[in-house]
């Protein structure tokens, strides 16, 4: 079995696990908004990539259907704005607030970095540094468009 494939059904199996153990059930409808909007955000993201050749995919799961990676912006990406979302910090320091984003920040160009320098998941063609601003920003539009719908649905609810 080739080495990409154990690599995303790993990581498969450990964002489902995470999100039904650790993700308390008070927090799952805003996991689910979060993980929606991730993957929105990643898809736009991945097309306009491939589109401008920033990366490219030689490993996919439907290498006729799309130059796209399934597995990286189905799910991947998308669960790393979603357990942003979930473990957002409640008060607001911004001390706090700005180590939250530099971690999220931190682990996704990590495990980018890896894919992309270690597997066929990915292959990085222009600079990956230019990645990190926009992370940041991905992430903080989500949150913010979580924000609105959670308080959308609270007006709704009252």
């Amino acid at each position: 079995m080739k080495k990409e494939i154990i690599i995303l059904i790993f990581s498969w199996v450990v964002i489902i696990s995470l999100y039904f153990w650790k993700v308390p059930s008070r927090l799952k409808g805003r996991a689910q908004i979060a993980f929606l909007l991730g993957q929105t955000i990643a898809w736009m993201y991945v097309f306009l990539s491939v589109y401008f050749k920033r990366v490219e995919f030689p490993f996919r799961e439907f290498p006729n259907a799309t130059k796209l990676s399934f597995s990286l912006h189905y799910l991947i990406y998308p669960a790393f704005a979603m357990f942003f979302e979930v473990t957002y910090p409640s008060s607001n320091s911004r001390t706090k607030i700005i180590l939250h984003y530099a971690f999220f920040v931190v682990i996704t160009n990590l495990y980018t970095y890896f894919i992309g320098h270690y597997t066929e998941l990915a292959r990085p063609l222009k600079n990956e540094f230019l990645n990190i601003p926009i992370f940041a920003f991905l992430l903080f539009v989500a949150h913010h468009f979580n924000r609105w719908f959670q308080k959308g649905m609270k007006e709704a609810n009252t």
